[in-house]
C-alpha cells in the first residue's frame, strides 16, 4: 500500500475558494516527483480519473462508444467515493450538451446520447426548460440563466466552482487516502486550467468540449444518418 500519510503532508496547500488560487502552489513536473509514492496501482487509477475528469479533445471516440467508455472506467475505479466524483463531473457534462444539444434545429430527445443517471430523464423531459431538474440541483436555475443569456465563461466558471467545493468535501472527508490524492490532483487540473486560460480561451475550450460530447456520443452521426446532411 502506498505511504498515504507522507504523500498527502508532503502536497501544497491549495485554497478552500477556487477565486483565491491567483497562482498554482507547484509545477506539474514538481508534482508529478510527489505523486511517484503512489503505486503502480494507485497511478493507473489517478491517470484514470484525470482523463475522465478533464477530457483530451485528442481522445475521442466515435458514436456511443464514447460514452460506453466512460461507464466502463468509471465502473472501474475502486472506490465508490470515486465513482461518484468522477461519475458527477460526466453528469454535468451531459447537461450542459443537453442544454446546447436542443438548441440545434431539428434535434429529437431520442437521439440524445450522455452518461449517468439524467440522461433517460432528460429525454423524458425534453421540452421543459430545464429538463425538469431544477428541484432536484440547487445549482441549475442559476447555470440555466447563464446559459440563455450566452454568459459561457460565467457558465464555465460556476461549474468549475462547484466541482471545487465538491472535490474539497471529499478531500476533507477522506484523510490520508487514494481518495485524498485524487481530489487534490483534480482540484490542481481545474487551477491550472483557470490560470493558463484567458476568457477567450477557456470559452472556446468549453465550447469545444460540448461540441465533442455532442459529435462523439452518437448524435452528430445519427442526425447526418436522417437529414443527410483538450506550465511549469
Amino acid at each position: 500500500m502506498a505511504d498515504y500519510y507522507t504523500l498527502v503532508t508532503g502536497l501544497p496547500w491549495l485554497p478552500e475558494q477556487m477565486e483565491k488560487c491567483t497562482q498554482l502552489p507547484l509545477s506539474r513536473i514538481a508534482l508529478e516527483r510527489r505523486l511517484t509514492l503512489l503505486n503502480e496501482t494507485d497511478q493507473k487509477v489517478l491517470r484514470s480519473a484525470e482523463a475522465l475528469y478533464h477530457p483530451s479533445l485528442s481522445n475521442m471516440q466515435p458514436d456511443q462508444a464514447r460514452v460506453q467508455a466512460w461507464q466502463q472506467q468509471v465502473d472501474q475505479l475502486p472506490s465508490e467515493t470515486l465513482r461518484q466524483v468522477v461519475g458527477l463531473r460526466l453528469e454535468i457534462q451531459t447537461l450542459l450538451a443537453a442544454l446546447r444539444y436542443r438548441r440545434r434545429p431539428d434535434t429529437q430527445a431520442e437521439h440524445f446520447q450522455g452518461f449517468g443517471r439524467w440522461t433517460q430523464w432528460i429525454r423524458q423531459h425534453w421540452k421543459e426548460p430545464l429538463f425538469g431538474l431544477e428541484g432536484r440541483l440547487e445549482f441549475l436555475e442559476h447555470w440555466g440563466e447563464l446559459f440563455a443569456q450566452g454568459q459561457t465563461g460565467d457558465l464555465q466558471t460556476q461549474v468549475d466552482l462547484y466541482l471545487w467545493r465538491q472535490l474539497l468535501a471529499v478531500e476533507r472527508s477522506h484523510h490520508f487516502t487514494l481518495e485524498t490524492v485524487v481530489c487534490f490532483v483534480l482540484r490542481w487540473g481545474l487551477a491550472e486550467r483557470r490560470l493558463r486560460s484567458d476568457p477567450d480561451a477557456a470559452l472556446n475550450e468549453f465550447q469545444a468540449l460540448g461540441d465533442a460530447l455532442l459529435q462523439h456520443s452518437g448524435i452528430q452521426q445519427r442526425l447526418t444518418q436522417l437529414f443527410e446532411d483538450s506550465y511549469r
